[in-house]
């Protein structure tokens, strides 16, 4: 008997919460049906040769690796970082020779997070064929570190998590992430793609230091946490910042409000849809108008989303690029082909998914 090795991991939109998971605020993501899949036999050979079906990318990994050949960012970096962390948390194990091939219909630098489903389910593939019975929350853990200790991106852990639980989540990302499934109500999602490429490390590199700054200045000046702080409580305080830090600050709480109204509704058995659908758009607005991380194109397609029947939308990911995600009731497909028409962009119709999977598969 042979085997085969497979693995697979969904891109995830975050509904609720943008730019609130590496504040250790709450966080409302959705894994998706696009997903990433991994296959893997043994070969007779000392490394690990990886193939991209997707990119055409290919890498050799040489299997007693312990650090980074290259810190640059790439696909071969992600698959090292992957390794390291797994030897790091289990020093005793030995990574087998592979040959491996990734497919993915997760659109790159999208703000779907085809990073995190590349890391979980590589790291889930490795965990599977190495029977260490990984529980998710390890897996989730692993795959951050590897994509914020070793790569050093400065992400928070909430794709890493959508991406190994799947569903529809709540998230708050602390040290330990308090975790709880929520209600998939009866809406449909479409997700359209700006095809403005979007990097996480490069919009986070600048955006969380500014939003960082405005937050420690506000808990200084107020003796307020962020945690209690409301958006009534930032307006009696405008008169302390400039402009543009007040602007940040009350996105962010506005933000956090909303999400909070959020997960209460994905609660109850039959949510409210049309207040889901203007709750994201209300996150839209303070992303754009107060963070700033939203585009004209972004702004067009939510407009033009809601024009067409979508009871509210957002961008989803870090920002300036990637994708929008439309909340709608009725006429999915309608809105759907309407979008695709006026704006000659990728739209996809997608489904609330499971989270990562692995499993052995013998041929004779």
């Amino acid at each position: 008997m042979t085997s085969m090795f497979y693995s697979s991991a969904p891109a995830r939109v975050c509904l609720y919460g943008e730019h609130q998971d590496y504040l250790q605020l709450k966080v409302i993501p959705a894994a998706v049906d696009l997903r990433l899949e991994i296959f893997s036999d043994y070969i007779d050979k000392n490394i690990i040769t990886i193939e991209s079906k997707s990119t055409g990318k290919t890498a050799k990994i040489k299997k007693d690796i312990v650090k980074l050949r290259d810190k640059k960012i790439s696909f071969s970096s992600y698959l090292e970082a992957g390794i390291i962390v797994l030897k790091k948390a289990y020093k005793e194990i030995e990574i087998p020779s592979l040959n491996v091939r990734v497919m993915s219909n997760i659109p790159i630098a999208s703000g779907l997070s085809s990073s995190a489903a590349l890391l979980v389910g590589w790291i889930k593939h490795l965990s599977g064929i190495l029977q260490l019975e990984t529980e998710n929350r390890k897996i989730a853990e692993l795959a951050y570190q590897a994509e914020h200790d070793i790569l050093g991106v400065p992400c928070g852990k909430m794709d890493q998590y959508a991406s190994t639980y799947g569903n529809i989540i709540s998230l708050i990302c602390t040290k330990n992430p308090e975790l709880k499934k929520l209600q998939t109500p009866d809406f449909e999602l479409l997700v359209v793609d700006s095809q403005i490429p979007k990097f996480t490390s490069d919009v986070h590199s600048r955006k969380v230091k500014e939003i960082k700054r405005v937050i420690a200045s506000f808990e200084k000046k107020s003796n307020i946490s962020l945690e209690d702080a409301t958006t009534d409580i930032v307006s009696k305080l405008q008169h302390n910042f400039e402009k543009k830090d007040y602007k940040t600050l009350k996105a962010v709480v506005s933000i956090k409000e909303d999400t909070e109204k959020a997960e209460k509704e994905l609660m109850k058995s039959k949510p409210n849809l049309e207040k889901l659908g203007n709750l994201l758009t209300s996150q839209q607005n303070a992303l754009k108008e107060g963070i700033s991380v939203s585009l004209p194109l972004l702004d067009k397609i939510i407009d033009l989303g809601i024009k067409y029947g979508a009871l509210g939308g957002k961008l989803t990911g870090a920002g300036l690029g990637g994708c929008v995600v439309l909340l709608t009731s009725l006429d999915k497909e309608k809105i759907r082909s309407k979008l695709k028409q006026v704006l000659n962009l990728p739209v996809w119709s997608v489904k609330i998914d499971k989270g990562a999977m692995f499993e052995e598969i013998k041929a004779s």
